[in-house]
């Protein structure tokens, strides 16, 4: 009798950890958590939390790693690019919120710092690369989850930032988000191709890559308009929507100012309704998500060809569409 209550004890214990994310807490760097929220029964939510970064130095990011549990879709930092110190100006704790935008009491449309797609992944930079991140830096914590269950979830979400050893950064990446918006329109029980050609504002190296859809995505692909404008270098192909695979180009892919970059996503679309661009996984993207870095001392603000102005990182939804 004894044993059955010690292994009835222990099973209870084992349930109750498993319940929790497991991620260990990095020697060289720091760990986080999304504070805590609640997501309905069949309900498609994303939401935004205000947070500061805890470090007392500024701190060169080697590798980023996040937890979700079952339901999530994708998970993104992004940066505060406001004035405002005062963090009583700013909501207090998750709140629904589509991109972080709106969220902010003086910024419309936040900076990209870590774009991620697939939940549960880790990944780490080339060698000699690094995201800069500063003391106490104001980011947006900004999850995305679907509750297919029958009861409420209160997702725990964690997230580790790896630190870089001093003396090995020669390179600070940042991200970019590329892609359309406006000429998604997947009809009714039949399908779309769509390809968008984005060129580049400033020079820039091409260190990580991949594509961004919702459920109806069957294909995805990247290409490099090559300086002839005529050429095109296939370099990333995808047909797995909800997990993309992560392409490390090596060497980097070098993108020089006007050169042009295109992105070509395929829907076919089993609902009895047109889809369109949005934010829920039952809308559609077509983006490209990944991280690079610019050339020596060009540190100024980038805006062009469906950018929107930024401090940092590049954020460029409205690539325009071209005919293939």
């Amino acid at each position: 009798m004894r044993t059955l209550i010690l292994l009835g004890l222990a099973l209870l214990l084992t349930t109750a950890v498993d319940a929790r994310t497991h991620l260990k807490k990095p020697k060289r760097g720091f760990q986080m958590k999304v504070g805590k929220y609640t997501v309905a029964p069949g309900q498609d939510l994303e939401v935004c939390e205000y947070r500061r970064l805890p470090i007392r130095k500024s701190m060169d990011v080697s590798g980023f790693e996040v937890r979700m549990p079952a339901g999530a879709h994708h998970f993104v930092i992004w940066a505060y690019g406001g004035n405002l110190q005062d963090d009583g100006k700013f909501p207090q704790g998750p709140v629904p919120a589509i991109g972080c935008s709106g969220v902010s009491p003086d910024e419309l449309i936040p900076q990209v710092l870590i774009p991620i797609q697939t939940p549960n992944s880790r990944f780490r930079f080339p060698t000699g690369v690094a995201l800069p991140v500063d003391a106490h830096e104001q980011v947006w914590l900004n999850p995305h989850m679907k509750n297919a269950a029958s009861t409420p979830l209160t997702p725990d979400i964690r997230f580790n930032f790896y630190g870089a050893r001093k003396g090995t950064v020669k390179h600070h990446a940042e991200g970019l988000i590329v892609g359309n918006i406006t000429d998604i329109h997947v009809p009714a029980g039949g399908d779309q191709t769509l390809t968008a050609e984005w060129t580049a504002p400033v020079n820039l190296t091409l260190v990580y890559l991949a594509t961004h859809q919702h459920r109806l995505g069957t294909y995805g692909n990247i290409e490099i308009v090559d300086r002839d404008g005529v050429t095109h270098s296939r370099v990333y192909e995808n047909q797995d929507w909800q997990h993309p695979y992560s392409y490390w180009p090596n060497p980097p892919i070098r993108l020089a100012q006007n050169q042009k970059m295109r992105i070509t996503c395929t829907w076919h679309n089993t609902d009895d309704h047109e889809v369109r661009f949005g934010p829920k996984t039952t809308d559609e993207m077509c983006f490209i998500l990944g991280f690079y870095y610019r050339d020596d001392g060009d540190t100024g603000p980038v805006a062009g060809d469906g950018c929107i102005p930024a401090k940092r990182g590049l954020l460029c939804p409205l690539a325009p569409a071209v005919a293939e």
